[in-house]
């Protein structure tokens, strides 16, 4: 089995959501992967049965579901592997990975959860729920990912919301920015800095690697 190794690199929309397409191809072939990428530009990635809207920025369609997302304050990451090592399924792959990546957050801060939510949501964008296995703390959101199966691989990706404009998601959106931060909180007001996350998701590949 051979693997895959990006840390950190920073590209446009396309280019991101590109590269995680292709791992997740070649992960069919037996090549597991690992990326920590960042965005060139500030962008909103739509989930793939999402309908693009008219909205005066970079807009680019995900691999995976899921609801829109803001790029450009956030470290994002993609991991794409063989689905019989993580569980076949999809809520079991997706909450054993999660389970581990919730594992590291915990060695930073204890107060890292994992959400249990188990119902639909009409937002457009992934901010205002929480849901299966996704992290949150204090009951708010802090990193949003998503997931695409194929026969015997898989793709999650995510991103770590680091800091956030929320005035300029208002201005984007239309929605309060005070509804957005009942619902999410940044890394940044954590007291995290963009080095820490990359030392988290470094410890988090280890940890990956240690237990395949």
């Amino acid at each position: 089995m051979s693997y895959s190794l990006v840390f950190l690199e920073s590209l446009g929309g396309e280019e991101n959501m590109k590269r995680d397409w292709e791992n997740l191809l070649l992960a069919q072939e037996g090549r597991r992967s690992f990326r920590l990428y960042t965005w060139k530009e500030k962008t909103l990635s739509i989930g793939y049965s999402q309908a693009f809207l008219d909205f005066p920025i970079k807009m680019v369609k995900r691999p995976t579901g899921g609801g829109a997302l803001l790029h450009g304050w956030d470290v994002s990451f993609s991991y794409a592997g063989l689905r019989e090592e993580w569980g076949k399924g999809f809520t079991r792959i997706y909450t054993n990975f999660m389970g581990l990546l919730l594992e590291v957050l915990r060695d930073f801060d204890s107060s890292f959860d994992m959400s249990g939510y188990r119902g639909g949501y009409e937002d457009y964008f992934c901010y205002f729920y929480p849901t299966l296995g996704e992290i949150t703390i204090e009951n708010k959101k802090v990193i949003a990912c998503a997931m695409r199966l194929m026969k015997d691989s898989f793709l999650i990706h995510g991103s770590f919301f680091l800091d956030m404009d929320y005035e300029y998601f208002e201005k984007l959106t239309g929605i309060r920015k005070e509804r957005l931060r009942e619902r999410i909180i940044t890394f940044r007001e954590l007291g995290f800095f963009q080095r820490d996350i990359e030392e988290l998701l470094r410890s988090f590949y280890l940890k990956i690697n240690s237990c395949l």
